[in-house]
């Protein structure tokens, strides 16, 4: 998502590496560590400057899992019971608070990732990581430029769908909203339309590879492999997080 928060002008590499080292601290740590990351994942969520209703809705989409998870150990993990019935567990009630907690901050940090750096900025900053495997003779930048063409190919298939929707119920072609079956057939016949669509767009991107064009838009601002030096802000926030890492890592 655009944006100029600072999280947005964070250098992609420091994010790419940082916000899944916090993810890993939350999941191998206990409840201290995770009450001091609440405070540290929220502060970042202010910083980025995105819509809570963004956050929202992410976290709604996971609401089963955490109830699975929740009621799984819950009524089956050993230890007390809880409110004197034998199969609640209060050690089970806690444990599975603890990790949904867990999985709570893994999908705000994930988002933060994903919401703040473009596909473009991740696949470059990932080819700058991994440039170390071409000296075994790993094609690193073909992989770093396949995912980028992965990664571009997702919206697009969000939109040809979204237009291809609108153009049947335009037509008259099914509805999509008059119970099970209705809904059923009215994607079953978008399949076939939309795959050939895909197929197209894939071909139009091949024509430009060979011309020699950029893959994706805007990729000419980013050259796979090249290095650029990190910024005065960006050490600084290097300095600080990998201090402040290891003290989580130490404390708890």
């Amino acid at each position: 998502m655009a944006g100029n928060s600072p999280l947005h002008r964070l250098d992609p590499r420091l994010k790419l590496v940082g916000l899944p080292l916090l993810v890993i601290a939350a999941f191998s740590g206990g409840p201290q560590r995770l009450l001091l990351l609440a405070p540290l994942v929220l502060t970042l969520m202010l910083l980025s400057r995105i819509e809570w209703r963004l956050w929202w809705r992410g976290i709604r989409v996971m609401r089963t899992l955490f109830l699975f998870t929740l009621a799984l150990h819950l009524f089956f993990s050993p230890g007390r019971t809880l409110l004197g019935v034998a199969w609640l567990s209060l050690d089970g009630l806690l444990l599975g608070l603890l990790v949904c907690s867990r999985l709570l901050l893994a999908i705000l940090l994930s988002s933060l990732l994903t919401l703040t750096t473009s596909p473009l900025e991740l696949t470059w900053a990932l080819s700058l990581l991994l440039a170390p495997l071409k000296r075994l003779g790993l094609a690193v930048q073909e992989w770093t430029q396949l995912l980028l063409v992965i990664l571009h190919f997702i919206p697009v298939l969000r939109e040809e769908a979204m237009a291809l929707a609108v153009r049947r119920r335009g037509e008259g072609s099914g509805q999509e909203g008059k119970g099970l079956i209705e809904g059923a057939r009215f994607l079953a016949g978008m399949v076939s339309p939309l795959v050939l669509r895909l197929v197209e767009r894939a071909d139009d991107l091949a024509h430009a590879a060979v011309r020699g064009e950029p893959l994706v838009p805007e990729q000419g601002l980013f050259e796979f492999g090249v290095h650029r030096p990190l910024k005065g802000g960006d050490i600084l926030i290097l300095f600080c997080g990998t201090l402040g890492v290891a003290l989580l890592f130490l404390v708890t």
